[in-house]
């Protein structure tokens, strides 16, 4: 089809394949811009069910207008060929990008999936296929949820495929695997997997075949990420815990909840801490992921010893005045006595704060009018 004109639109190159489609790049001819083409697989352009699928898939996204969810332009049928025009994503699949190298990028990943899923949910659509292969990275570094053509809408026709279980078995929930009721709880366990792998590079299930990989995500706990990851916080790996367990009831039952806990510990791990640490260490200022800085160190232990040194002579000071008031006031000293032992403490203020000039001056009126 390279170089074809469907409509008026000119394929310009294949960009993949599935069991449910072929895209296609294409030039709008009439706009001007560029767009994305998906077409039936050959074979099945006058097989109903997979018609009526397709067309759930277009009704499906063009009901979501998010920008972390692929744009529907058009559902077009054109000389027996139907096709999808759909927004054209340059990038790459997160497939392409596993595994994350740095966990903060892929927790912020992680969110833009998450307000993705929370935008299909709240509009009654289920994923259902949520894996690496169907979430594209564009240049920005922007999420795209792609591949609708497995959602449930809610109050739709249940489409079934013959001789499979829809889904990919590896990111499918125990309860999709087992042919269950499928909600948005479904895309909560594949969107931990999806997580799981992002980070590590590795499934949380694993098996050497079909059987085996059914049986892991059944009756297995999941890989724990620590192994891979020894120094994932606490709160990561409770957020993954629940993302991935087999019960619906036992996991995170919104998607908006998921997507808050990420964002706290997103937060939590780029925010600014304090450590209490010994006079004279080291900086008790710390971000994390930023080296820190000697110089603010250097400059707060200077202020802090100019503060303590002129706290140190006020209250020498005021100690000197309080001693020559009990001398002065004493009823067995005589006047000339005390005289002499005042005189022989000065005032001097040698730290150049000039808060102790008023000190200084208040002994020295002080004695002037014992004298």
């Amino acid at each position: 089809m390279i170089g074809q004109t469907i409509s008026h639109y000119k394929i310009i190159e294949k960009l993949g394949e599935g069991g449910m489609g072929v895209v296609y790049k294409a030039e709008d001819t009439k706009l001007k811009r560029t767009v994305a083409l998906k077409f039936l697989p050959k074979g099945l352009e006058a097989h109903e069910p997979e018609r009526a699928r397709f067309l759930q898939e277009a009704q499906a996204a063009s009901a979501l207008n998010h920008p972390n969810i692929c744009t529907i332009h058009d559902l077009q049928d054109y000389e027996g060929q139907q096709f999808i025009v759909m927004e054209y994503v340059d990038g790459k699949t997160l497939r392409q990008m596993v595994p994350i190298q740095k966990i903060q990028d892929g927790i912020t990943f992680a969110i833009q999936i998450g307000e993705a899923l929370q935008e299909s949910h709240s509009k009654g659509i289920v994923h259902r296929d949520v894996k690496p292969e169907n979430i594209m990275v564009n240049s920005k570094n922007q999420i795209n949820v792609m591949d609708f053509d497995l959602a449930k809408l809610k109050g739709s026709l249940k489409l079934t495929r013959m001789s499979s279980t829809v889904g990919t078995l590896a990111y499918m929930a125990p309860e999709q695997i087992q042919g269950g009721e499928v909600d948005a709880r479904s895309d909560i366990f594949s969107f931990g997997v999806v997580l799981h792998e992002m980070l590590t590079g590795h499934l949380p299930f694993r098996g050497e075949h079909e059987a085996a990989m059914i049986y892991s995500i059944l009756n297995e706990a999941p890989m724990p990420i620590q192994k891979y990851l020894p120094d994932a916080s606490s709160d990561l790996i409770h957020i993954l815990n629940r993302l991935l367990e087999k019960m619906p009831d036992d996991r995170y039952q919104s998607i908006s909840d998921v997507v808050i806990e990420l964002r706290r510990l997103k937060r939590d791990t780029s925010q600014v801490h304090r450590q209490p640490v010994a006079p004279g260490g080291p900086e008790p200022y710390t971000t994390v992921g930023q080296p820190r800085s000697a110089e603010p160190s250097v400059a707060r232990r200077k202020g802090l010893f100019r503060k303590r040194t002129t706290w140190f002579v006020a209250l020498g000071l005021l100690l000197v005045g309080a001693i020559a008031a009990v001398y002065l006031l004493s009823p067995s000293t005589s006047t000339k006595h005390v005289a002499k032992r005042v005189a022989v403490v000065p005032f001097e203020n040698q730290t150049g704060d000039p808060s102790l000039n008023s000190v200084g001056r208040m002994v020295q009126i002080g004695l002037r009018r014992v004298f």
